[in-house]
């Protein structure tokens, strides 16, 4: 495995198998791995209707969910770059690295009181029916392990927000480090995500280790998912085995 679209090839053979499970009050949407794989192949081609090129940036600034999953492997197998930021952002924040990487599209999250609002943009929540009459892309990108697969913006704990730019080779290489090193990880394990899908930590540890793993992935309902009720209420109805958190 030398790239993410390796990774992403495994996925429509693990079929009717559950990848994620989202919940809005009192539903449960569950995704399979194999609508999964057909909707990340739509979102590429809805992606490329709307201009966007292999190594362009499209920034991703929602909560947690299975369609900021779908919209971030739309952007792999274009070939594109993601640019993820952290929900809880302000307006500002988003703005300046808009601005910084030039992000072709912004895909952003309904429930904010302030959103972008210049450039191509739209909303995650929107996607399901954006992707109704879209076709699967023909084909997927075949990007170098050199290449950037994505520009993560961090600061730590203080300061501003810095690039770092990420390539193939870079997360596929802490993939298999992780789960070479953590080998207890089995296919009846369900994942809690508890901190933002554009932090680096949690992308890596609960994001694509699961999908590595072949196992579910349930992504907090809270979009700040501090809420201790909401924790224990996912992680009983969910049958979660492992959670992440930072001490």
């Amino acid at each position: 495995m030398k790239t993410l679209i390796d990774l992403f090839n495994t996925f429509a053979a693990l079929g009717d198998k559950t990848v994620f499970v989202n919940r809005t009050g009192v539903r449960r949407l569950v995704v399979s791995y194999r609508e999964f794989h057909a909707l990340a192949l739509k979102m590429a081609n809805l992606l490329a209707q709307n201009g966007v090129e292999q190594g362009d940036r499209v920034l991703i600034w929602g909560p947690n969910s299975s369609w900021w999953a779908v919209a971030y492997w739309g952007i792999i197998i274009r070939g594109a770059v993601a640019v993820p930021v952290d929900f809880m952002s302000d307006l500002a924040r988003a703005e300046s690295i808009r601005n910084l990487t030039k992000a072709k599209i912004v895909l952003q999250g309904r429930f904010k009181p302030e959103r972008v609002t210049a450039g191509t943009l739209m909303l995650l929540e929107d996607l399901r029916y954006l992707l109704e009459d879209i076709g699967p892309i023909g084909d997927l990108a075949s990007p170098a392990a050199e290449d950037t697969a994505q520009l993560i913006y961090t600061s730590g704990t203080t300061g501003n927000p810095k690039g770092v730019i990420l390539t193939h080779k870079n997360l596929i290489a802490n993939l298999t480090q992780i789960n070479r090193q953590v080998p207890i990880i089995t296919s009846d394990f369900t994942f809690l995500s508890l901190l933002p899908l554009s932090h680096m930590f949690e992308q890596m540890a609960g994001f694509f280790t699961p999908l590595y793993r072949g196992v579910s992935h349930g992504p907090c309902r809270s979009n700040s998912c501090s809420g201790e009720r909401t924790i224990v209420r996912d992680t009983c109805r969910s049958k979660i085995c492992c959670q992440r958190s930072i001490g």
